[in-house]
């Protein structure tokens, strides 16, 4: 019995350790009309928005690529936009914190009416995850849906940036 007591505060202590760690993270509340609030700070600058979930398996396999075109492409803006409910902010800081991407512009969906955030986003996107969104100086942009590898971001990067 006594194994079963230490292992259950073994959980806990650990689970509260991961949301004091996650808890220093700054998580934007992306709502009708952030979008456009993000587009103004990066004004005459390349950009990538991703869109993604801790529910989605693909997302979080792709967690280290990300983290690894953020160390390797200072010059593009790295936005994190993760559409899980805002019940949920613990878990999207811990995953954050976990794969070096906590000192980035992180948002989380805090818009009761997802259909119209992501509609104000892109009237084509109809919630499928990961979506990546690559927008050049200029703010033209190219959506992908799917997960993609470093290789495939590695292309679309040297295309944005000339």
């Amino acid at each position: 019995m006594p194994v079963k007591k230490l292992m259950a505060t073994l959980f806990i202590l650990l689970g509260f350790a991961i949301s004091v760690q996650a808890e220093t993270i700054t998580l934007k509340h992306f709502t009708t009309g952030s979008y456009q609030q993000l587009l103004k700070q990066h004004q005459n600058k390349p950009l990538m928005l991703t869109i993604w979930s801790t529910t989605c398996t693909s997302c979080m396999e792709k967690m280290p690529v990300l983290q690894a075109l953020k160390n390797s492409w200072q010059d593009i803006n790295i936005v994190m936009l993760a559409v899980d409910d805002l019940s949920n902010k613990i878990q999207v800081q811990a995953v954050l914190s976990e794969h070096g991407l906590a000192d980035g512009d992180n948002w989380i969906l805090a818009d009761q009416n997802a259909q119209r955030v992501r509609y104000e986003i892109d009237p084509n996107w109809f919630g499928e995850l990961p979506r990546t969104y690559f927008l050049n100086s200029e703010h033209e942009r190219e959506g992908i849906s799917g997960a993609l590898s470093y290789d495939e971001y590695q292309s679309i990067f040297a295309i944005l940036l000339n």
